[in-house]
């Protein structure tokens, strides 16, 4: 995997929308009194069919974007905190039953299947000052906006400057980090890399990051 060697820094906007997108299909078949004619001979050699196009994002410019994201294990910047992800697991449902964890008892929902990624995350200030994350998965049919059809939000997260055992988080200090388990789950058709992850990690700007679930 290829890593850049500068931190990146970027926000998506966001405004109040939502899309869904609906398939269908019906198939007629119909039968006539003429005589059955001979059906043509197949053709000797059949073409193979095509592969399946890569999902097309809305254009953008500005990295972390739909159209220009991270990269798994790329550090995001947003002022003085930092963000890395990697080690997703799209397909998670036997490491949340081996965990030694209240949720290794619980089953997706019908149609789901648990995800799973790490984040390190870190303070770098000068000033001790509140953090907090906020992650979600989008599908390839995302535009940007809020949508709860194509944005499937987090069930657990402990990227936070909360300790253990602590029911309120302390400021976080210079120098702070932690990495730790992101849990959510999501449709089974879309858990894959076509999936992106949105992530906000400053908790006084709330700029949003792109990040793709492809390795570089």
């Amino acid at each position: 995997m290829e890593f850049r060697n500068a931190p990146r820094t970027t926000a998506v906007g966001r405004t109040l929308a939502g899309a869904v997108l609906g398939l269908s299909a019906l198939l007629t078949f119909s039968a006539c009194a003429a005589p059955a004619q001979e059906a043509p001979a197949a053709d000797a050699a059949t073409a193979p069919a095509a592969p399946s196009p890569e999902p097309v994002w809305p254009k953008g410019e500005k990295e972390g974007t739909l159209a220009n994201p991270y990269s798994l294990g790329e550090e995001m910047i947003d002022g003085d905190w930092s963000l890395v992800i990697d080690s997703v697991n799209l397909d998670a449902n036997a490491e949340i039953k081996a965990m030694d964890s209240i949720i290794s008892k619980v089953a997706p929902d019908a149609g789901k299947t648990w995800v799973t990624f790490t984040a390190t995350w870190k303070y770098n200030g000068a000033e001790p000052a509140k953090g907090g994350t906020r992650f979600s998965v989008v599908n390839k049919n995302w535009d940007g906006t809020f949508g709860t059809d194509d944005e499937y939000g987090t069930t657990f997260n402990n990227v936070s400057t909360l300790p253990k055992g602590e029911s309120k988080a302390p400021p976080a200090e210079k120098g702070f980090s932690v990495t730790d388990k992101v849990i959510l789950q999501m449709p089974v058709e879309h858990a894959n890399t076509s999936s992106m992850i949105v992530a906000s990690f400053n908790a006084a700007d709330n700029n949003q990051f792109l990040v793709k679930l492809k390795q570089q």
